[in-house]
């Protein structure tokens, strides 16, 4: 059993493939192939999951907060697990405090679980995810989908564990 508790991933570019442009279709919206599988086998080891993503597209009326909603309900029926979900609808200028590289999204999921951030890790492609987690006091995995390996050499120290995809994540963890 891992020594995490709780693990917090990024969506897009982590879990699902990401675009350079905003997806305007979300029924279009491809998860990578081992993302189901790998989520099921952390979900059945005991892992709490959670998805903390930064949503603007909310924001800058793209697709509305129900259209999310309904792309998250058929990613857990697709990974047939229910992680909870954190997510930023703010656009980038709004100055909230829960976008990411802010740490809320972050804060809040622990709390939610009631774990210490030494028992969270943050998986993310990007320095945005590097940002939340350093903020909120959590390790932090560089997986190298969506925009890693870029993220990988703008990085100020070497992050708790880099990974090709979120698949390697099982053998890191035991």
């Amino acid at each position: 059993m891992s020594s995490y508790q709780l693990l917090l991933f990024d969506r897009d570019g982590t879990l699902t493939y990401e675009q350079r442009s905003f997806h305007r279709d979300l029924s279009a919206l491809p998860a990578y192939p081992f993302t189901g599988v790998t989520l099921k086998q952390l979900d059945e080891s005991g892992c709490r999951l959670g998805i903390a993503t930064n949503q603007s597209g909310i924001a800058r009326g793209y697709w509305s907060m129900k259209e999310v909603d309904v792309l998250h309900e058929r990613f857990c029926r697709e990974w047939d697990v229910t992680p909870r979900f954190y997510l930023c609808p703010h656009h980038p200028d709004d100055g909230c405090r829960c976008r990411k590289p802010e740490s809320e999204l972050l804060q809040r999921a622990m709390s939610d679980c009631g774990v210490q951030a030494k028992a969270c890790l943050m998986i993310g492609d990007s320095l945005a995810d590097y940002g939340a987690a350093q903020s909120a006091g959590v390790a932090f995995a560089l997986v190298l989908t969506g925009r890693g390996r870029a993220t990988r050499d703008q990085l100020p120290e070497p992050p708790a564990m880099i990974l090709d995809n979120i698949a390697g994540l099982n053998k890191h963890l035991t």
